[in-house]
């Protein structure tokens, strides 16, 4: 039995698809339904069985690729153990971040960052809460901090810790009308108001979509960018507003950048930890729990 073997079988098991499985490996397909096959061989039972809806794994498949999961795990951890052992370069972690949080979560984690991972190169990426999800599911990240979304907007096999909660403001150019008071503004005068937004179908763009629909109004559109740092640049032209966390904008306002207000009705949005279902290595989850606690209120 080999840990190839093994290794392919669970990205078959993670694709629910053979040509899937050998595109993400980098490998021909046939490759990887020879190897299984010689693993099934092996074990002496099917580990996967064709149905209408493509690959589905055996229930003595399920628990043997449960159990090897688990296994892979430890060889991983033992692997980490060698590395530190022999004074190899320290451990990375890869860490996907939305836009705009950066002055909500770097402070918490860089004044305690040789308290809470010493010893760890930090790789950060910064992405749409989309491309997050496809990063951790394709293993190109670790974890992803992004704004919690509906559950069926939750791509399967990945799980989430939720860290802190945050309001949402509207925010504009200091000398804009609509904000000069600095009172509260209801969202229904908005709706002649340009306004940039964000991917209209999951993270905080989908929150602000749902404070517009829930009236029974639709939003007046000007542009739609991928992240919040453009977005900010957008509103300081004085052109547009946008509703985006408060706290991702803290910068901005205290420098009169911009100026942000509370929107009436008003909302909150829930940032979390996401990762993938299955588990790391003993060291890697080690950090991601590290990681995780530093950052939580």
């Amino acid at each position: 039995m080999e840990f190839r073997q093994i290794r392919y079988a669970l990205s078959v098991v993670k694709e629910r698809s053979f040509t899937k499985a050998a595109a993400r490996l980098n490998i021909s397909q046939s490759a990887v339904s020879e190897q299984v096959k010689l693993l099934e061989d092996e074990i002496g039972f099917a580990l996967f069985r064709r149905t209408s809806r493509g690959i589905d794994v055996t229930e003595r498949g399920r628990t043997f690729l449960y159990e090897a999961e688990r296994v892979v795990g430890d060889l991983l951890s033992l692997s980490d153990t060698a590395r530190r052992l022999r004074g190899a370069p320290s451990d990375a972690l890869t860490i996907g971040m939305g836009s705009g949080m950066a002055q909500m979560f770097m402070p918490r984690l860089f004044g305690r960052l040789d308290e809470v991972l010493p010893g760890v190169r930090l790789e950060i990426v910064t992405a749409p809460t989309r491309t997050i999800f496809a990063d951790l599911h394709e293993e190109r990240i670790d974890a992803g901090i992004a704004i919690e979304s509906e559950p069926e907007r939750v791509p399967a096999g990945l799980v989430f810790d939720r860290l802190t909660v945050a309001e949402m403001a509207l925010i504009a150019h200091p000398k804009h009308p609509i904000v000069k008071t600095g009172v509260a503004v209801d969202v229904g005068r908005l709706v002649r108001e340009p306004i940039i937004m964000s991917e209209l179908t999951v993270g905080y763009g989908q929150v602000v979509l749902s404070m517009f629909t829930d009236l029974g109004i639709r939003p007046n559109i000007l542009a739609i960018a991928d992240n919040i740092e453009t977005m900010k640049v957008i509103v300081q032209s004085g052109r547009c507003v946008a509703i985006v966390p408060k706290a991702s904008a803290e910068s901005e306002v205290a420098r009169g950048a911009l100026k942000a207000v509370p929107t009436v009705p008003q909302r909150h949005v829930a940032f979390s930890l996401f990762r993938r279902r299955q588990p790391l290595s003993r060291r890697k989850e080690a950090l991601l729990t590290a990681l995780r606690e530093c950052l939580r209120d």
